[in-house]
């Protein structure tokens, strides 16, 4: 069976508190060991569907911790991540919504900052119900401030968003493939209520809401 976690920065994670993603202001994950998955990628590939059979229940703490590294994590000491980004610059941010809150997530420091308290899940969709049971909502945002800190000369701003979305199209894929080791369903979706999600979530102008992807329990 091959290892899909990286035995040196998550292969096994504990959230805090143990059982509830109740509203903090900051929510931190710490590595604790190493572990391996027992389903093969080959078979988590076969595996692999949409599914909108969500039943209302949270996901555990090690499971979180795992999609959400799946999604934007890092895997080698350098701040490399598991997602590919053109010019080496991670513009997609990863917004994780559950029925607590809506949370920045911090790939370098392990963490979850709380941006609003309460279920925002529904807003994540334009009316598709089953996204109100999913556990997790995931909403993949693209910022241009990344850029300010690329080490060549950044593009102009329409290939910027052409590049954050050939990333966005490896995380959803990460996900997927977490989601079936554990288990789990999920649904990408470009249905989503951006207006109101980026008023909620206090996104500024600049930034560009690319996709949603809903993971949960399935009936």
């Amino acid at each position: 069976m091959k290892k899909f976690l990286s035995a040196t920065l998550l292969a096994a994670m504990i959230f805090l508190p143990t059982t509830s993603y109740a509203a903090r202001s900051e929510i931190s994950f710490l590595n604790a060991g190493t572990g391996s998955d027992n389903l093969s990628v080959m078979t988590a590939l076969m595996q692999r569907q949409t599914d909108r059979d969500f039943v209302d229940k949270d996901l555990t703490t090690v499971q979180l911790a795992k999609i959400l590294w799946a999604a934007n994590g890092n895997n080698r000491t350098n701040g490399k991540r598991v997602n590919p980004a053109a010019m080496g610059v991670y513009s997609v941010e990863v917004y994780a919504v559950t029925k607590e809150g809506i949370y920045l997530y911090d790939p370098d420091n392990y963490k979850l900052k709380l941006i609003a308290e309460g279920d925002f899940r529904s807003i994540t969709s334009t009316g598709q119900s089953f996204v109100s049971k999913a556990g997790l909502n995931l909403v993949y945002v693209e910022t241009p401030k990344a850029w300010e800190n690329a080490k060549h000369t950044p593009p102009p701003r329409d290939r910027q968003i052409a590049f954050a979305n050939i990333s966005v199209g490896s995380m959803i894929q990460s996900v997927a493939l977490a989601a079936q080791t554990e288990g789990l369903g999920n649904c990408v979706r470009g249905s989503i209520n951006r207006d109101e999600f980026k008023k909620v979530a206090k996104l500024s102008d600049d930034k560009t809401i690319l996709l949603a992807q809903s993971v949960g329990y399935i009936e």
